[in-house]
């Protein structure tokens, strides 16, 4: 493969608008025989809000999807499914005390897992769920359809503004991510016939870009609230991994998928493994930020250690050896999280990893020695700036999206209202013998199978890669600082690679921090989970700091 082969298209990628479909997201599904589902979202938030969700879905019929014919309407059902499962996992059903729920009825479970099947996608809330398939235009005669001033979402939990804000942030920067995605292959197709003017132009449409998404990036205060954010909206875009604080110490099981042959108490062992634990709503799940990584050669490495970018002469051996594939990010959440995109995105970033080469092109051209010399009207020289305007752009949104998470997770976290502690039951004694088996069920928790997209649990966890993954009380800093940062969802997502390496590990006995919910005060020396049910101090400082390392 070279530079020239690759096209947008060829990945469901729009040209126009990036990662988003070129067409807004259908408001309905036209077949009526989805109306069940249709019409639970008609009225959704009021269902929510009377705690009338749990009830309905149970009531629901378990639906076929094999009448679902177009792209967009897989995406469609796979958006509407999420938000009725996220509603009845972590919405309350009138009791403050009601724990969430551990098991997810199969008139939801089923078709979701099949429509997650076909779009090769986690059964669970994503970026792509609530902010790629989830947006109108409001005005389509508008001189910019696609600015955040001329969109609305379709769904949201709380029904608010703020929400709709949040998500909206992300589908804005998304859109206007279009130019630097065509820039990235304009760039690659000038280093294949090294034609460093094209390689400059191409590389200022790229910074262009990423100041049009520190832009929209900023508005984010404007009218998503920090407080009814963590309060009130960011508990539903959690994930089941890594829950045990939350109430999902095993993770959600799938009914009438992963189920079908444990009704049996001689099974019980089975049963605790087909829990599935899938991470929520990321910034790390879009795909932008990370074309960008890989376009301007910004290697992320395992949380905690430190790697080096490639030198001039590492860059001059890659040139010579045609056909050696670049090697994909160390960093494994953020490749893990490449499950939770859309497959053609995924594929994109694949390919892109596997032949692009700007930074060594950068590197060649213009060495440290020609830029001491000073020249500005040498075009090397403004080829070698050109790519660190991108670099010191993609730095400024990470800044950003540290201060937002540190405003709207860390402090909340610290100040807000003490939640009702609730009673965690773990799995139904139903399925599971309780205390006098309880040394067996921690050895079956420890050894969950393997899975992929298709489910199952995620990555097994290695301590000494992913410190975070540890079940023991970890520490924070006192003071909030970019030190205290753990990642949220996609919106504040539309910002940065959030999230830290983080992964199953074993199901940890009933303890203190197995109470509350996700959105509850916290002392200063407790963690505070992400969506995505990982601590994130370390990663988002690390992923900044490469950022700005991979400076010329």
């Amino acid at each position: 493969m070279t530079y020239a082969s690759l096209r947008l298209e060829d990945y469901d990628i729009s040209p126009t608008n990036g990662f988003l479909p070129t067409k807004p997201p259908l408001r309905r599904l036209p077949d009526p025989y989805y109306e069940p589902w249709e019409c639970i979202m008609d009225r959704f938030n009021q269902y929510l809000l009377a705690h009338h969700i749990r009830p309905l879905v149970r009531k629901m019929p378990v639906l076929d999807t094999s009448k679902l014919t177009t792209e967009a309407e897989y995406q469609r059902a796979f958006s509407i499914l999420g938000f009725m499962a996220h509603a009845f996992v972590w919405g309350r059903n009138g009791a403050a005390s009601e724990p969430a729920s551990e098991f997810l009825p199969a008139s939801i479970s089923i078709p979701w897992v099949a429509v997650a099947d076909y779009l090769q996608l986690n059964p669970v809330i994503c970026c792509a769920a609530v902010c790629h398939w989830n947006w109108q235009v409001l005005d389509e005669h508008a001189k910019d359809p696609m600015d955040i001033d001329n969109l609305g979402t379709l769904h949201t939990f709380s029904g608010s503004m703020d929400e709709s804000w949040f998500y909206l942030v992300t589908t804005a920067i998304e859109a206007k991510g279009a130019r630097g995605l065509n820039a990235i292959l304009s760039a690659i197709s000038g280093v294949e016939c090294n034609n460093t003017e094209r390689v400059t132009h191409a590389l200022s449409a790229i910074a262009q870009s990423l100041s049009e998404a520190n832009h929209i990036l900023e508005r984010m205060y404007e009218r998503c609230d920090p407080y009814v954010f963590y309060w009130k909206i960011r508990e539903f875009l959690a994930g089941w991994e890594n829950m045990a604080e939350a109430g999902l110490p095993y993770g959600v099981l799938y009914e009438g998928v992963d189920d079908t042959d444990t009704f049996s108490l001689d099974n019980w062992q089975s049963l605790i493994r087909r829990f599935r634990k899938y991470a929520g709503g990321s910034a790390a799940q879009t795909p932008l930020l990370q074309a960008f990584d890989i376009a301007l050669g910004i290697k992320h490495y395992p949380t905690g250690h430190l790697g080096k970018q490639s030198t001039v002469a590492e860059a001059r051996s890659r040139l010579r050896e045609q056909g050696v594939p670049e090697p994909p990010p160390a960093n494994s959440y953020l490749v893990r999280m490449r499950d939770y995109m859309p497959s053609g995105h995924r594929r994109f970033l694949e390919d892109l990893a596997a032949t692009c080469r700007i930074r060594e092109y950068v590197l060649l051209s213009c060495p440290d020695s020609l830029m001491h010399m000073g020249d500005a009207a040498d075009p090397r020289v403004a080829l070698r700036q050109a790519y660190n305007d991108c670099v010191n752009m993609l730095k400024s949104f990470r800044d950003k999206h540290i201060m937002i998470v540190t405003r709207y997770i860390i402090i909340q976290a610290r100040n807000g209202p003490s939640m009702t502690v609730r009673p965690v039951t773990p799995v139904s004694s139903h399925y599971i013998p309780r205390a006098e088996h309880s040394q067996a069920l921690t050895q079956a928790s420890a050894h969950p199978p393997c899975g992929g997209r298709l489910g199952g649990d995620s990555l097994p966890a290695d301590p000494m890669m992913y410190p975070q993954t540890n079940t023991g009380a970890p520490k924070a800093p006192k003071s909030i600082s970019d030190s205290n940062i753990v990642a949220t969802c996609p919106a504040a997502t539309a910002a940065v690679a959030v999230g830290s390496a983080g992964s199953t590990s074993a199901a940890p006995s009933p303890s203190p921090l197995q109470k509350g919910r996700l959105a509850r005060k916290i002392d200063d020396n407790s963690v505070v989970r992400g969506t995505g049910g990982t601590d994130a101090i370390q990663f988002l400082k690390q992923v900044r700091n490469e950022t700005a390392h991979t400076k010329l």
